[in-house]
């Protein structure tokens, strides 16, 4: 029994850390030319999980997220498979479902955080989850030419400090695979995203 045990454990401690090999980085890319790739990238699929912490609570989920041009659909579920919520935004159009409740914002990031009271800049993930920046961000970039930090510089989103790491090439184009978030008025709200699959649409 003992030894079956320590089987789960391990188990759990692979599926914790991801259980996905990596591509090293072992030239340098041109950065100006790795962001307009990003840009050119708007169809896409990721799956993986998404830990929030504010404050007042912790919530972790898996994470799934479609993305087409402007319009994402983006579904968190418990680790048995329950679903937390679903949301469908549009430029200016968003619902959010939960609880079997629908709710329905012109603003994605109202709409999540009137509902369930995380703050998560949905309407900003779109980019930020690609290791892409705007000409208004603070970008530190590291030895190989890829986003390291951003710091996040727009009217519309809170001043949120993200952190990139464990870049993994996808179809020739390296791709972030961990992220943290942390809200710079509020260091207590925190998000971290770890990504297991890309998949270009």
């Amino acid at each position: 029994m003992k030894s079956c045990n320590i089987i789960w454990v391990y188990l759990a401690i692979l599926l914790l850390s991801g259980c996905v090999s990596s591509t090293k980085i072992n030239q340098s890319v041109d950065s100006d030319y790795h962001q307009q790739q990003l840009t050119a990238l708007t169809h896409w699929k990721i799956k993986g999980r998404l830990a929030f912490q504010s404050e007042e609570e912790k919530v972790s989920a898996y994470m799934n997220w479609h993305q087409q041009n402007k319009d994402f659909d983006l579904q968190l579920n418990t680790f048995i498979g329950t679903s937390i919520l679903k949301m469908h935004g549009e430029e200016s159009f968003a619902w959010l479902e939960v609880d079997d409740q629908t709710f329905i914002d012109n603003n994605a990031n109202e709409l999540i955080l009137q509902v369930t009271g995380w703050n998560i800049p949905v309407e900003r993930l779109a980019l930020w989850v690609k290791g892409q920046h705007t000409e208004a961000d603070n970008v530190v970039f590291d030895d190989f030419g890829l986003v390291s930090t951003l710091e996040a510089k727009c009217r519309k989103c809170a001043p949120w400090t993200l952190s990139y790491s464990n870049y993994k090439k996808v179809e020739e184009l390296w791709l972030p695979h961990s992220i943290q978030l942390v809200n710079t008025q509020n260091a207590m709200n925190q998000i971290k995203i770890k990504i297991s699959s890309w998949q270009k649409l």
